[in-house]
């Protein structure tokens, strides 16, 4: 059981994090309202030059950021404006609630943020999305994050947030790093006398075991030492997430099978209507599927990415909302084509590996997600 709680905690950090945005579901959505929006803007306090530890090519950093906020508001759109757009990979934004608020202050150090692969880093590692949720998220071909009308997210006086960006350095190939100093947009409306829905996000993991190619090897080609070089460029817990990400679904974590298809059937615990799906893989990953209860009389495709794109990772809008009840099964399913990695100028001149899950660029994942309201 702590292994699951584990996996599903950092899973939710994603996002590789798998962030999805809801800009496409109503662009009107702020003509729609009737309430004047009030606009915060905050910029990382200082500039952040970015920096892989252990000979990694990732640098995840977070940092504490006050809009100052004085009102409990609802947020209508949320915006991350990278100043280096070549280096970001994506960025998570959380809501620090007054628990972890001392932990954040002392983390960030006036300004200069804290290495945060996963989460947040606050709170325990089973409480920290509680405390400290998710909010908003960019990724390439994101743009504003806008709430459809009658949809929003609560924001109250004095919290803050903690932006997450993780630094992509092998984007910058081989040129010299320049400092970032990112910023948010947010615009909200006051929390008196609003009535609104809240979309919440559903994930879809599956395990990826992807061998060297015919004729290519190397010392990193074996999947224990890759798992080894993972961890000391990543964090710890990402071993884990590869095994317990198998054993959720239902595979052998021990006796893992290379494959160019990943898949994993996730049983559904409560009713939900599903409004928008996402893809998430990284630069090796080809098609992304998301199956509602595969090989019925109900099977019905949520998304279907016939030809994935790294750099346009953003929603599908349903021509209509699909209700999805507790009891059903949804499956993700994932192809890839781990011989991109001897052909792309991000990838090429990296040591031949065994590509399990893990959160760097020159990792793997297989990630459905999906913006669902409760019906």
């Amino acid at each position: 059981m702590r292994l699951k709680a584990i996996v599903i905690t950092s899973l939710l950090a994603l996002t590789t994090l798998a962030p999805l945005s809801v800009a496409t579901l109503n662009s009107a959505a702020n003509a729609a309202s009737k309430v004047t929006l009030k606009k915060y803007t905050v910029k990382m306090t200082k500039a952040h030059l970015p920096s892989a530890p252990n000979n990694g090519t990732d640098d995840y950093r977070c940092f504490l950021l006050d809009p100052k906020v004085t009102e409990d508001s609802i947020i209508r759109t949320v915006q991350f404006i990278p100043q280096r757009k070549d280096y970001v990979h994506h960025a998570i934004i959380f809501r620090v609630t007054e628990k972890d608020l001392p932990e954040a202050i002392a983390k960030d150090k006036s300004g200069t943020g804290w290495p945060c692969f996963g989460g947040s880093g606050l709170g325990g590692m089973f409480s920290t999305f509680v405390t400290s949720p998710w909010l908003s998220s960019w990724a390439p071909g994101r743009g504003k994050d806008v709430s459809p009308a009658g949809y929003g997210i609560p924001f109250k006086k004095g919290e803050r947030f903690v932006l997450q960006v993780h630094y992509n350095l092998l984007a910058g190939h081989g040129a010299h790093l320049v400092t970032d100093q990112s910023k948010i947009v947010m615009e909200a409306i006051p929390a008196k006398g609003a009535t609104v829905k809240q979309l919440h996000t559903e994930l879809f993991p599956a395990p990826v075991e992807l061998a060297c190619p015919a004729g290519i090897t190397g010392p990193l080609c074996d999947r224990k030492a890759s798992l080894m070089d993972l961890a000391a460029r990543t964090s710890q817990t990402t071993a884990l997430e590869v095994t317990g990400i198998a054993a959720l679904c239902g595979q052998n974590p021990f006796k893992p099978a290379p494959s160019l298809k990943s898949s994993c059937d996730k049983v559904i615990t409560s009713n939900y209507n599903v409004i928008a799906a996402a893809p998430h893989m990284h630069l090796l990953g080809r098609t992304l599927k998301l199956i509602l209860n595969p090989g019925t009389s109900g099977e019905t495709t949520l998304l279907n990415v016939t030809n994935y794109n790294f750099d346009d990772q953003s929603a599908t809008v349903l021509k209509k909302p699909v209700a999805v009840k507790a009891g059903d099964t949804i499956r993700v399913e994932c192809t890839y084509d781990p011989t991109l990695r001897q052909k792309l100028p991000a990838l090429r001149d990296l040591p031949a590996r065994y590509i399990t899950w893990g959160e760097g660029s020159s990792d793997e994942m297989c990630l459905g997600v999906i913006a669902a309201t409760k019906s």
